[in-house]
């Protein structure tokens, strides 16, 4: 391989997050039936890649020592994300657990939620993406880039425990499976570049100067 010159940062921090609806193949829903929330009120993303472990395959020999010794190799599955909200955002029910928003007749119409047994609560899919703040190096010509983050493909979300108290903050917990995605999500490409999803890809980083969305309490259509 030839020398590439790289771009090196240290990310820290969070500063906002965008999840949008998806079809059930990982393709943005725009237009009528379509969400996007960007907000900055959450604490954490937890990225906690899963793997399928192989097995070990011993045969002895008759003399009791190894005669096959063969290790099927690990397989990378999906990443489970973990995300706690400080702000409870009524939309992001509807978005990421097929939960009911409730309104009212009267400015915000956006209230709360609702959440039950029904039989797709955990079928919603989305898309998840996340800015960090600016690294404290920049490039040679002077330019600096955002840390950003992509899960272009989310399903089968829960809800993780709340905890309301006189102590601490009563966090909402979002906790979902990444998914195949698809080169079709194209929201990525402003922070990614065109064409960068393939068919099958989980998670994506890269440094981009582009800044992140502004966040608001707003449940948006898609464009």
């Amino acid at each position: 391989m030839a020398d590439t010159n790289l771009l090196c940062a240290s990310p820290i921090e969070g500063l906002i997050i965008r999840a949008i609806k998806l079809n059930a193949c990982g393709v943005i829903v725009s237009g009528t039936g379509s969400a996007m929330i960007v907000m900055d009120g959450f604490t954490q993303v937890q990225d906690s890649p899963q793997y399928d472990t192989g097995d070990r395959i011993i045969t002895r020999k008759a003399n009791g020592t190894l005669c096959q010794n063969f290790k099927v190799p690990d397989q990378f599955t999906n990443d489970e994300l973990t995300i706690d909200f400080c702000s409870w955002n009524p939309g992001l029910i509807p978005l990421m657990l097929s939960g009911r928003l409730l309104t009212a007749t009267l400015s915000p119409t956006g209230t709360g939620f609702a959440l039950g047994t029904w039989a797709n609560a955990t079928a919603a899919h989305w898309s998840l993406e996340l800015w960090q703040a600016l690294p404290q190096e920049c490039a040679a010509d002077g330019t600096a880039y955002y840390p950003y983050h992509a899960w272009p493909h989310l399903s089968d979300a829960k809800r993780g425990d709340s905890t309301m108290s006189s102590t601490d903050s009563t966090m909402l917990q979002i906790i979902a499976n990444t998914y195949d995605g698809s080169p079709l999500w194209t929201a990525g490409d402003p922070y990614l570049g065109a064409g960068q999803v393939v068919q099958g890809d989980h998670y994506l980083y890269n440094l981009e100067s582009t800044a992140p969305p502004p966040p608001a309490c707003i449940l948006y259509d898609y464009p």
